[in-house]
Parts: structure tokens; C-alpha cells; sequence
């Protein structure tokens, strides 16, 4: 379905697990097709994501952060991230709570070999997702103020809520299931 997708304009592309990440990585990455890794990453699985995904939507840990910039370093490159926001603060998501978000950005852009392209969120799936992502936006842009540095990526909404999304701002979208349907 990828290689349809790309033939009709599609250009990026992401997966939620290590496992198919890979698969269709290595069964078809044509020149101008990025692929994005948006799920939750173990970090004894960086390796197999650093310097194949254009970018890695699911930074929420200085922990995290640090073996990914350890692995890019060895390769010697720079892998572009978003730090996730857990904005519902619940437990079944990974990232940081927008309370402590400055301070984690802070010590990530520290890194050398990562470089922090901006925020990304899943809000809680109960309440309504416009608030969410407004609330998103002006983290960053106090963010960007306070540290003198530019995030210009949000990734926030689904396909349930993208419209939304984009109105507040979002430059990434997670519309896989409008595309290929359900899992």
C-alpha cells in the first residue's frame, strides 16, 4: 500500500512499532519517501530506527534522548526529533508533563548529534482535542521564546481530529487509518 501511496504524491510515512518500521523500510524506501517513527521506543531498539527515520516523534525522556544521540554519534549523524507531551498526563502514554517540558528541551538541545525540531502530542481520547492542541502550541512558542531556539514541527491529530489540528497549527498529522483503514 506504500508503494501506492507514494505513486499518488504521498510523501512521509510513519509506524508505531520497531518490528514494522522496519519491515517496510527495508522492503521499500525510495529516493523522496521519508519514513517517520511515531510509537513508543524501547531504548534497546534505537539502533535499528537512528538514521533511517526522517524523524522520531516520540522523544519524552532524557534517558531516551541520550542513547539516541549516542547511536547517531557512532554514525555520525544529527536525528532529528520531537519531544512528546503527555498533556492528559496519563499513564498508559509516555512524555513529558507540560510542567517540566522547558526543562527536558532544555537539556536535550544540549545533544550534538540530535537536533529538536518541535513538539508532539496525543491528547486524551475522552475529552475533546482542540484545547489540546492550542494548549500544545503555546508550550512551544513559550518554548522557542524562552530558549532562543525554533521548533517549527507540531505533530497533533488523528484522523478523528486532524481538522482541528491544523487550525492550531499542526505541520504533521496521523491520518493512517482514513488512508489504509483500520489495523
Amino acid at each position: 500500500m506504500i508503494r501506492e501511496a507514494f505513486g499518488a504524491g504521498l510523501m512521509d510515512v510513519g509506524e508505531n512499532y520497531v518490528e514494522d518500521f522496519l519491515d517496510k523500510y527495508q522492503q521499500y524506501h525510495p529516493e523522496g519517501l521519508n519514513y517517520h517513527f511515531i510509537g513508543r521506543l524501547p531504548t534497546k531498539k534505537v539502533r535499528k530506527v537512528v538514521g533511517k527515520a526522517r524523524l522520531i516523534h516520540s522523544v519524552g525522556s532524557i534517558k531516551l534522548a541520550k542513547k539516541i544521540d549516542f547511536v547517531a554519534s557512532e554514525e555520525n549523524i544529527c536525528q532529528d526529533i520531537l519531544i512528546q507531551v503527555n498533556q492528559g498526563g496519563e499513564s498508559s502514554k509516555s512524555g513529558a508533563d507540560s510542567e517540566s517540558l522547558e526543562n527536558l528541551v532544555s537539556e536535550i538541545i544540549q545533544l550534538s548529534n540530535i537536533c529538536v525540531c518541535g513538539l508532539m502530542s496525543i491528547p486524551p481520547f475522552h475529552e475533546s482535542a482542540r484545547p489540546y492542541f492550542s494548549q500544545l502550541r503555546n508550550l512551544r512558542d513559550i518554548i522557542q521564546e524562552n530558549l532562543s531556539i525554533d521548533l517549527p514541527y507540531l505533530s497533533m491529530g488523528m484522523s478523528g481530529d486532524f481538522v482541528d489540528a491544523i487550525l492550531e497549527g499542526s505541520t504533521h498529522i496521523r491520518v493512517g487509518t482514513s488512508i489504509f483503514g483500520q489495523r
